[in-house]
């Protein structure tokens, strides 16, 4: 008979015999021991089997049943294991295609996972793995359901559909719908400004390696004008003027440039001290051989003012950027000297006084103007008076006293007691000086009419530079001769020019009495220049100042005072000025070659591409202008 028990484990039903009853055993199902109960008065009765349909029976068949059955050997076979299958025999080849030939090849067991020959092509493979089968286990069923369902432990896809979310949507599909905002992470200041920055860094390397070609360019373009110009300047083509003026252009950009420069007749190289110095002394040079006159004064007052800029300290003088100032004083002194007009090298020595000094170099004026002057007479006195008059406008008064000192030595005392003592003329600076000092020791001058006339102008000039401005102006009004009245209207009206006043009175005044008529006479042709500069630091309109330029008697310095307009204009534009702007200069004169080199300096500072417009320009203005490009370069660097 069997007894119906339930395993308490795995909850599945089998049927036991009743003989175990009270015994220990395994569950077929879950492996787990389990006890097989008691039975007892109320239990149900055990399930009998139905008796079996009779049959004949052997003797011996009668003897094995009746026989005692051990109850432990069949509760022990009951809950045994099932048994385990006899494991299959391990293959002893390894069957595979050759990846070569792709011949069906066999290899012994004992070469898996090794290498070998291919018995057909001899190439060498490797032999496969074994793949080892084991015997399957019916505790380690893999749990499958239904095809497409969902496994108990594995997640819910988001966005899916089911039972559970009928009445939900996915985050993803609102996102994408557009119902939720797409929340996205701040971004880092780098990542905000990172694209940005390296556009802008890339377009300021592009812009900076087309500005350097671009002026590496105009360099080579520059230097090869350079030394063309240079080149027309020693050809026959080339006056005299023109060769000195070029030379003298070519040695202020050697000096500027501040490296070294080969020599365009040597060839070699040298430093800019001596490239410069070298270019002056041809410009020099070329002007001792020409003939007198107010061109090549001018020319001379010109270099003397470009070699002061020559002059330096130390360490230029050890690096052969500038020349020590004991070598830079002969040369100038030799410039000026050969200037011959009286006036031209009064007016040159003033500039070169005020150069001087702005320099450092007041000490080397006096010196310099003794030299410059030899001989004892009324021109050193008016020259010495003249550089006295400049130190006493910078406030250097020591050194105003020792100009007058040495101006008033050259007239002796008591002059009109000695008959035989020869006294020089009067001018107008010795009175004016010694006025404005206070001295009491006026020369004694003689009873002639110029002597008279040159100390009222001193006076003027004195009243002027203190301040009376209106007794000034009646002292110069009392003056009867029209050229000394004007050189006192000039005195008095550069005294108000050196003081800013605001009014032009005695500016105009002096125009009017030139424009009568004295602008034609050849005696006041550096006074008009010296009118034309004072009025262009004045209020007045350029046309004014422009239209009485115009009508100055001399040819030279015509087109001077000419050309100083057209700088102040290109001083006071930002703008680019056609060549046209010099037409009104004289175009045989030398002046209007300046001038197309001051118009392609001012205009190459706003365009590069100025360069291209004075190649086509005729010869000289292509060489003047060439080397106006060269200053125009090095101006616009030193900004």
């Amino acid at each position: 008979m069997s007894i119906r028990i339930t395993c308490p484990h795995c909850k599945r039903g089998m049927l036991v015999d009743e003989r175990l009853a009270g015994k220990k055993g395994r569950c077929k199902a879950c492996q787990q021991p389990i006890t097989v109960p008691s039975l007892s008065a109320s239990d149900p009765p055990p399930v009998e089997n139905p008796p079996p349909s009779p049959s004949p029976q052997s003797a011996g068949e009668k003897k094995r049943a009746a026989a005692p059955v051990d109850i432990e050997a069949e509760a022990a076979a009951l809950f045994a294991d099932e048994p385990k299958l006899t494991e299959e025999a391990a293959p002893q080849t390894i069957d595979l295609n050759c990846p070569y030939c792709d011949e069906p090849i066999k290899f012994s067991a004992e070469l898996a996972g090794k290498r070998a020959p291919c018995p057909e092509c001899k190439h060498i493979i490797k032999v496969p793995e074994l793949v080892k089968k084991d015997p399957k286990d019916w505790r380690k069923v893999e749990a499958r359901g239904p095809s497409g369902a969902r496994l108990p432990d594995q997640p819910e896809l988001e966005g899916a559909w089911g039972s559970r979310t009928v009445g939900s949507v996915g985050k993803q599909s609102l996102e994408e719908a557009g119902v939720l905002p797409k929340i996205e992470r701040p971004r880092t200041l780098w990542q905000k400004v990172r694209w940005p920055v390296l556009g802008a860094s890339l377009a300021l390397v592009l812009m900076g390696s087309v500005w350097v070609g671009y002026r590496w360019w105009g360099r080579r373009t520059v230097e090869r004008e350079i030394q063309a110009a240079l080149a027309f300047a020693d050809s026959p083509e080339a006056g005299p003027t023109v060769k000195a003026a070029l030379s003298l252009a070519a040695g202020e950009y050697y000096l500027r440039s501040r490296t070294p420069h080969p020599d365009p007749r040597t060839g070699r190289s040298t430093s800019p001290a001596l490239a410069a110095n070298n270019q002056f002394g041809m410009a020099l040079t070329t002007l001792q051989r020409v003939p007198q006159g107010e061109e090549r004064d001018a020319l001379l007052a010109d270099l003397a003012l470009a070699e002061i800029e020559l002059g330096g300290e130390k360490p230029d003088t050890d690096q052969e950027l500038r020349l020590s100032w004991d070598k830079t004083q002969p040369l100038l002194l030799a410039t000026l000297r050969e200037i011959h007009e009286a006036e031209a090298k009064r007016y040159a020595l003033r500039a070169v006084a005020q150069h001087l000094r702005a320099r450092g170099q007041a000490a080397r004026v006096l010196p310099l103007t003794n030299q410059l002057y030899a001989a004892v007479d009324a021109d050193k006195a008016a020259a010495l008076a003249l550089v006295g008059l400049e130190f006493l406008k910078a406030d250097d008064r020591p050194s105003a006293e020792k100009a007058m000192q040495a101006a008033l030595q050259l007239f002796p005392k008591d002059a009109k007691a000695k008959e035989d003592v020869k006294v020089p003329p009067l001018r107008p600076e010795v009175v004016a000086l010694a006025l404005l000092l206070g001295s009491k020791d006026l020369p004694t001058i003689s009873d002639n009419e110029d002597n008279k006339n040159n100390q009222r102008i001193g006076v003027a000039e004195a009243l002027a530079r203190q301040g009376k401005w209106e007794e000034a102006r009646n002292e110069a009004g009392r003056i009867a001769d029209d050229v000394a009245q004007f050189r006192a209207r000039l005195a008095v009206a550069a005294a108000a020019v050196d003081a800013k006043l605001p009014e032009t009175t005695d500016l105009e005044a002096a125009l009017k009495m030139a424009e009568g008529g004295l602008n034609k006479k050849g005696e006041l042709s550096w006074a008009m220049l010296s009118l034309v500069e004072l009025a262009l630091h004045t209020s007045l309109p350029e046309e004014r100042v422009q239209a009485f330029a115009d009508h100055i008697g001399n040819r030279a310095l015509r087109g001077r005072a000419q050309r100083a307009v057209l700088q102040t204009r290109l001083d006071k534009t930002d703008q680019l000025v056609d060549l046209s702007a010099a037409d009104k200069i004289d175009a045989q004169s030398l002046a209007h070659s300046l001038a197309a080199q001051a118009l392609a300096r001012h205009n190459v500072r706003f365009n590069m591409g100025y360069i291209r417009v004075v190649q086509a320009w005729p010869q000289p203005l292509r060489s003047f202008g060439a080397l106006g490009i060269a200053l125009g370069l090095q101006d616009w660097e030193k900004r």
